[in-house]
């Protein structure tokens, strides 16, 4: 039998035995609760951070809704009166002087009272602000800033437009160069874009060598008188220069190599402290560069490697096509419809000529016998006869366009008359056939010229407006070309490529830190 004490010693340990599983549940139980309440602070915290990120993708998509609303209302803008400098978009106006130290100003003005009935901006429980900063009448920031609570995203792009004008340009070539080498001190001062249509793989779109310079963005070297008779070029920003004076010129080249070799280039290296802007603003060739100089004589502000951006937007246009105000005809019969139509009265014009031809109240072309010529209207060469204008000078006033069906001759100095008197007069020569301008030497053309077949510039001419032509040859000697940039917007009546065409292009597109 167990004795008493050892009795109360076996009670004692049952006892603490009992001490021990109870502290033990103590134990087990604080530590699932602490275990709960962790997991249920971190199930909080996870929820909190799904919301958090919920509301910020809702603020980015708002941000680029903002973005899409604003880029369509610069289209509705830019197609009735191509210009985002006016303190006017799409009907609602901004205060362009009401900016932040970033530059931007707020779209569109709350203060007017007439943008009160501007569509909201409120969208599910968020909304979209919108702020501009204008470079010029053409391209402009964009940005764009989503709110959903507290939570913001903001964007920031820049758009621009581009016009599929040909005559945007100093040279648009459907296929390319069609003299071969282009050497020597050939200039060609504005935008080029060559389709390289017929081209094959491997083949030259342009090639030059010498000192031969391709889209210089500016005027140096244009001789006084001339410059003395074309608009003032619009300016930029360059770096520390301000108000340098630029063409905005860009070379595109959607099929066929560009070839520099020698000291040919496009564009020229950036001079800090003068007052033209020599990089040009974008090169877009998508099958490279060749020659003994290749990339390394490209100088362009988006480098060298970029691919041409305009899809098949853009084609060649032919007298063939419909003609946009009469689809029914083309441009051959609309011209013989409504158009002064003549034989072979142009075929020897010189500046001794004297006649006149049609009504200047609506389509005539005239001669004084001192070289003074009126063009005006449509002007219709029938039946493959020749326009040849030669000798010395022929200062023409008018705006007019003559359709030839035969051959084009140029060599003759042709001006307008007076100072800053292109584009207010303008003369287009459009042939289904070539043109050759400036067989003699030295000779300086003012006009716009439009070839199915080529256009040849030889000898020191400079021209001044626009080539368009299939082939386009600069071979001959030194020519050069100078685009004029506001001849695209005031074309004469019935020139070819006349309808407006545009293409807002994002040029760049960034998230940013909210401002």
């Amino acid at each position: 039998m167990m004795t008493m004490g050892r009795k109360i010693t076996f009670l004692l340990r049952i006892a603490n035995e009992k001490g021990s599983v109870l502290l033990t549940t103590y134990l087990l139980i604080t530590v699932l609760l602490l275990l709960g309440t962790a997991f249920l602070i971190a199930s909080s915290n996870e929820g909190r951070a799904a919301e958090s990120q919920r509301k910020i993708t809702q603020a980015f998509y708002l941000a680029e809704a903002g973005v899409e609303r604003m880029i369509y209302n610069l289209k509705k803008d830019f197609s009735a009166d191509e210009d985002w400098s006016d303190d006017e978009i799409n009907g609602w106006t901004y205060d362009s002087t009401d900016t932040d130290a970033n530059g931007y100003f707020p779209f569109p003005d709350a203060s007017d009272a007439a943008n009160n009935a501007y569509p909201s901006t409120v969208l599910g429980d968020g909304s979209y602000s919108i702020s501009l900063k204008s470079s010029g009448s053409d391209d402009i920031w964009i940005r764009s800033t989503g709110m959903v609570g507290s939570i913001r995203q903001t964007v920031r792009v820049y758009v621009r437009i581009v016009s599929l004008s040909p005559w945007d340009n100093a040279i648009f070539g459907g296929s390319g160069s069609s003299g071969g080498w282009v050497n020597g001190n050939v200039n060609v001062s504005g935008s080029v874009h060559i389709l390289g249509d017929g081209l094959d793989p491997g083949d030259n779109a342009i090639d030059l060598g010498g000192t031969a310079e391709l889209v210089r963005n500016n005027y140096t070297g244009l001789d006084p008188l001339l410059r003395a008779k074309v608009p003032a070029l619009p300016t930029t920003d360059v770096g520390v220069d301000l108000g340098v004076e630029t063409l905005n010129a860009e070379l595109r080249v959607k099929r066929g190599l560009v070839g520099l070799s020698g000291s040919s280039s496009v564009g020229e290296p950036n001079v800090v402290g003068n007052t033209t802007k020599e990089k040009v603003d974008g090169v877009f060739v998508t099958d490279g560069y060749n020659g003994n100089q290749g990339s390394g004589n490209v100088y362009s502000d988006n480098g060298f490697s970029n691919a041409y951006d305009l899809g098949d937007a853009v084609t060649f246009p032919s007298l063939s096509d419909p003609y946009p105000d009469d689809p029914s005809k083309d441009y051959y019969e609309y011209f013989a419809d409504n158009g002064l139509v003549l034989t072979n009265e142009l075929a020897a014009v010189t500046p001794a000529s004297s006649f006149t031809l049609g009504d200047c109240a609506t389509n005539c072309v005239t001669m004084d016998g001192a070289g003074n010529m009126t063009v005006k209207g449509m002007i219709y060469v029938q039946s493959n006869n020749n326009l040849s204008l030669t000798g010395g000078t022929i200062n023409y006033t008018g705006t007019g366009s003559i359709l030839v069906t035969g051959n084009a001759t140029i060599d003759v100095n042709l001006y307008t008359a007076g100072n800053n008197s292109f584009p207010t007069n303008i003369l287009g020569i459009m042939t289904p056939k070539n043109i050759n301008v400036g067989n003699s030497a030295q000779r300086d053309v003012m006009g716009l010229f439009y070839a199915e077949g080529e256009v040849r510039t030889a000898k020191q001419t400079d021209l001044m407006g626009t080539i368009v032509a299939n082939h386009f040859n600069i071979t001959d000697q030194v020519p050069s070309i100078y685009q004029v940039p506001k001849a695209a917007k005031n074309l004469p009546p019935g020139m070819i490529g006349g309808d407006p065409v545009n293409l807002i292009k994002v040029v760049s597109w960034q998230k940013i830190d909210n401002p």
